[in-house]
């Protein structure tokens, strides 16, 4: 069997891959540069699927706050969907993560591993790559790693790092 708290204290992992995307548009040429930020998050819903003993299946959505410091991603709203593969507690973790803000939105796609340690504390890390954005991110790319740690069966902080590369802005005509 497995225990009804390694169930209810799986990460959504992706929020921090997805806050790369959401960097302000440079005015000269798309350059890579180095971005980071944190994020908080709380498990909205969770579909459980037995496998096998001490093996379950998660399908689940939650939704967080993005911060920077100092990114157009500050106070974005984000949303994780992902699905995650548990035995014993560890395990692989994918799925999308998107940040929405009045300007646009970005989404990246995420892999990682979450892991239970013996006192039931659950963490996960991983990598992003941006997948999709609109709005005034359209054409941003960015990649990176991210990590989390629950701080309840429900709750969760992490941050992310990585490289972005903003698309060049249009020139006015004024």
């Amino acid at each position: 069997m497995y225990r009804r708290s390694t169930i209810l204290a799986v990460p959504p992992a992706a929020a921090f891959a997805a806050a790369l995307s959401l960097a302000p548009v440079l005015p000269t040429a798309a350059l890579a540069m180095p971005m980071g930020g944190s994020f908080t998050g709380r498990v909205d819903s969770q579909a459980p699927q037995v496998l096998g003993p001490n093996e379950v299946k998660l399908q689940q959505t939650a939704s967080g706050i993005n911060t920077g410091p100092g990114t157009p991603l500050d106070g974005a709203r984000v949303q994780w969907v992902e699905t995650v593969t548990l035995k014993n507690g560890q395990g692989p973790v994918q799925g999308t993560i998107t940040f929405t803000t009045p300007g646009g939105t970005t989404s990246s796609l995420y892999r990682g591993t979450v892991t239970t340690d013996a006192q039931g504390r659950v963490t996960a890390t991983g990598t992003y790559r941006d997948s999709a954005a609109t709005g005034e991110f359209a054409g941003t790319k960015g990649k990176g790693s991210f990590s989390l740690a629950y701080t309840s069966k429900t709750e969760f902080a992490g941050q992310w790092q990585g490289e972005v590369t903003l698309p060049g802005q249009k020139s006015s005509k004024r």
